[in-house]
């Protein structure tokens, strides 16, 4: 970045202002209350939620949304983990935040209380700020586009029709819209055809749920957190709820608000996401490794010919799963064949399942059980997992794996069954999936679902692995949208993408280094975008899931302890922007 000090604008933008946003934001204060910061630099916080906690976590959304990680799990402050250059004056996580309002550390908080953590966190930087050296400028718009030269001035365009110049732009976009994909685009062609109803996917809260009401049969296309999210909606909007009722399995009774459809959930794998188990006051120690420990993934990162999941690494992964069970006494699952069955009922790759709708039931009904348990064998499962899952995201960030297993196994399969038992919802929302099934309203499809347009009914055929199963009213893809450059319908993105001031990224093996494209965008040293003629816009600065290829395993949150990517990515997207402004040397000269 070399713009001389004569032609600095002093001034930084950052569009976002969910968790990534608001870190930059806070990250930087703790920069210019450094002895190293020079002047004075403006920072322009851009989003249409701001304030609120940013798109996915606004504070105004309805309750009923829940967070699927506890409240000791989540922090918008840098701890010993992720090693800060900057000071960390600050230390609340939001179990900190919200012990006033009576939620314990492990409990799960609604979405809405996260959005008013961010803003408190926000609200705290703007407090902490001095006035002469770091100023702070709030925008409720959305950024239209960003226009200027790869190594100059930007120029930020807002919706409301100004436009703010900028020394650097930081984005933190989160998850885009997109266009439809092709099949998506027939299923809704087929509504607008039959007089029917298709939602495809979105973030919930953008999703009109009432419109469900009233039809007979609604088919829902996905098992994971957002299927859980649209069974809280649902039921909301609705007018429902639910009564305790000991004696069901569920533990809990649905009471009809009036209009509910009939729910027809299944998947392409059929697999389950078990609920996280209820841990009472406190949580676990994390597991550590003992077979996949860092050492191995290291050896295996190194290897030329590139590593196989199946073959390399999840021999290995069964081999931590035994370890951990013998040593614990649990030698009833410390074998290959019961692990698979308890991990993957539907088999490996979500093959034929005989009664489906059952043995889905039933098997949440047991995951329920051993959950609120919580029992031991299963708690230590879960723990094991999580630090699998560390392991080999460590893998694929090292670009371990052959271009062909990331496609086939970690891609194709393995995020997701990690997923269904490290990401899963809170037990409560798997008590209403139950109870919504024991009133009749949702059926299971398993593994293998299949939507069809039926011309001769004009209604939607909805099929399992064991063949038809129901015609429906409607269609609702309950899961976010892709990371896809060439789909998204952000004007900002679009604008790039006319311009040619965007490329889509590539991940290549260690092993035949073939490339393989990817739906994200490319970026030159993890931050700066690459235009379609190889120009890096260094003043440009993206994070978070636009750019997960260069930056994988970007959880959505930041857990304390486990040097969380979000913290310290923002950390250096800040010094980058101060840099840009003048109030810090460059890397590598005296004072940084």
């Amino acid at each position: 970045m070399t713009t001389s000090a004569a032609e600095l604008a002093r001034t930084v933008v950052v569009i976002g202002a969910g968790p990534r946003g608001t870190a930059v934001i806070e990250r930087l204060v703790a920069a210019s209350l450094t002895d190293a910061w020079q002047g004075q630099v403006t920072v322009h916080l851009v989003d249409p939620q701001v304030g609120l906690g940013g798109a996915v976590w606004r504070s105004g959304q309805d309750e009923v949304l829940l967070m699927n990680t506890t409240t000791c799990q989540t922090t918008m402050y840098p701890d010993e983990s992720c090693r800060s250059i900057l000071p960390v004056p600050r230390r609340d996580t939001l179990a900190d935040h919200l012990a006033a309002d009576g939620l314990a550390p492990t409990d799960f908080a609604p979405r809405a209380a996260h959005g008013r953590y961010l803003a408190a966190v926000l609200e705290t930087a703007r407090a902490d700020a001095d006035p002469a050296r770091l100023r702070i400028v709030t925008h409720a718009a959305e950024a239209v586009d960003v226009i200027g030269p790869a190594d100059g001035p930007q120029r930020v365009k807002l919706d409301d029709g100004r436009t703010l110049r900028a020394d650097a732009v930081a984005l933190a976009l989160g998850h885009l819209p997109t266009t439809l994909s092709p099949r998506s685009a027939q299923l809704a062609e087929a509504a607008d055809r039959y007089g029917l109803i298709h939602i495809g996917p979105a973030n919930p809260l953008d999703v009109d749920y009432a419109s469900l009401l009233g039809r007979e049969r609604i088919a829902v296309q996905g098992m994971g957190l957002n299927f859980y999210d649209a069974i809280g909606m649902l039921t909301t909007v609705a007018g429902g709820r639910f009564e305790p009722a000991p004696e069901a399995p569920s533990g809990l009774r649905y009471i009809p608000g009036g209009g509910e459809p009939h729910l027809l959930v299944g998947s392409r794998s059929g697999m389950i996401y078990r609920p996280k188990p209820d841990l009472g006051d406190r949580m676990p120690a994390p597991y550590t490794p003992q077979v996949l420990t860092s050492e191995r993934v290291l050896e295996l990162a190194v290897r030329p010919a590139g590593v196989d999941h199946e073959k390399d690494v999840m021999p290995l992964m069964f081999a931590e799963l035994r370890r951990a069970l013998a040593q614990e006494g649990h030698h009833e699952w410390a074998d290959d064949e019961a692990l698979i069955r308890v991990l993957f009922p539907f088999g490996r790759r979500g093959g034929a399942s005989h009664d489906a709708h059952r043995r889905t039931r039933d098997e949440l009904r047991e995951a329920l059980h051993r959950a609120t348990a919580p029992d031991s064998a299963w708690l230590l499962v879960y723990r094991v997992l999580i630090a699998l899952r560390i392991q080999v995201n460590r893998l694929v960030d090292l670009g371990a794996y052959t271009t062909e297993s990331v496609r086939a196994d970690i891609d194709g399969h393995l995020r997701n069954a990690f997923a269904s038992w490290a990401s899963g919802p809170p037990v409560l929302r798997v008590r209403q999936l139950l109870a919504l099934e024991e009133a009749g309203l949702v059926t299971f499809i398993g593994p293998r679902m299949r939507i069809e347009p039926d011309d001769a009914s004009g209604r939607f055929a909805i099929s399992g692995a064991e063949g038809l199963v129901a015609l429906a009213d409607g269609v609702l893809e309950a899961h976010l949208p892709g990371v896809d450059l060439t789909h998204w319908r952000s004007h900002l993105i679009s604008a790039w993408r006319d311009r040619g001031e965007v490329q889509r990224d590539s991940w290549a093996s260690r092993g035949s280094r073939k490339r393989v494209a990817t739906g994200s965008i490319a970026v030159d040293g993890l931050y700066a975008p690459i235009g379609a003629d190889g120009t890096v816009y260094e003043r440009r600065l993206m994070l978070g899931v636009p750019v997960t290829t260069a930056q994988p395993g970007s959880a959505i949150t930041a857990e304390p302890g486990t040097g969380a990517q979000l913290l310290r990515h923002a950390e250096a997207v800040a010094l980058r922007l101060a840099r840009a402004a003048g109030a810090l040397p460059e890397a590598g000269q005296a004072g940084t």
